[in-house]
């Protein structure tokens, strides 16, 4: 999800950011271990958050200072939700998920925002989709899992002796409520969104919003973030 670069990362103010920047950044080296098994990884892979380049990356540590180098380049291995960082792609480094906070990705003109929520578990780095403190927010978790392909038996042919390995996303959205209660939803069907809504007392306005439009059944990720910012535009 496109990020403006001025977003706040951990809903933590630009201000306050920009003081943590100039404070002394610990070294990677301190936070990270030798990823034992980066000889046997594809570097360009569909298990990769950026499955064609790696990027730059700033840390928020968990000691609030921002780690910021042009010397690594970072990656997301979503399948092990590992947080992997290289200099020259001949040693790969894992950041210790204990020692970071939050990540802000850059790709091109865009950032993506990653970020730790200890209290639903502490393995999983959640993307902030939208982030607002007093309204309703939403991030997401992708679960990529490998299927492998299949070799001779039912799906051989003469043609075709095995199915190709197939990467599996199915992401996971975090509904964040005015109260802070949140819940979970996978699949983006109507009848899905109006359950996670039903006891909800802005309800109506969810309706009212899916009716607009009209007979559609399965929204598409950046169709439910625009409901969110409706509810939050009209939320008082």
């Amino acid at each position: 999800m496109k990020k403006s670069i001025t977003c706040t990362l951990l809903c933590i103010s630009i201000s306050y950011i920009l003081y943590a920047q100039a404070k002394v950044s610990p070294e990677i080296y301190q936070i990270s271990t030798p990823f034992p098994y980066a000889n046997d990884i594809s570097f360009n892979g569909k298990n990769f958050y950026f499955d064609s380049s790696w990027v730059k990356a700033k840390i928020l540590a968990a000691n609030n200072t921002i780690i910021n180098s042009d010397s690594f380049l970072f990656n997301f291995d979503k399948i092990d939700h590992r947080l992997l960082i290289t200099k020259d792609f001949k040693k790969v480094f894992e950041i210790d998920r204990r020692e970071f906070k939050a990540i802000l990705f850059y790709w091109h003109d865009s950032a993506y925002i990653f970020k730790h929520i200890n209290f639903i578990n502490d393995r999983d780095l959640f993307e902030v989709i939208i982030s607002d403190n007093g309204k309703y927010s939403l991030y997401k978790v992708t679960r990529t899992k490998l299927v492998k392909g299949h070799y001779g038996g039912a799906s051989y042919s003469a043609t075709n002796d095995r199915t190709s390995d197939v990467y599996l996303n199915e992401p996971e959205y975090y509904i964040f409520f005015p109260n802070r209660e949140y819940r979970t939803i996978h699949l983006l069907k109507k009848a899905a969104i109006e359950r996670l809504f039903k006891l909800n007392p802005d309800s109506d306005i969810v309706n009212e919003y899916l009716h607009m439009s009209g007979n559609k059944q399965l929204y598409a990720e950046n169709e439910f973030k625009q409901l969110i910012l409706y509810l939050n535009r009209e939320v008082l």
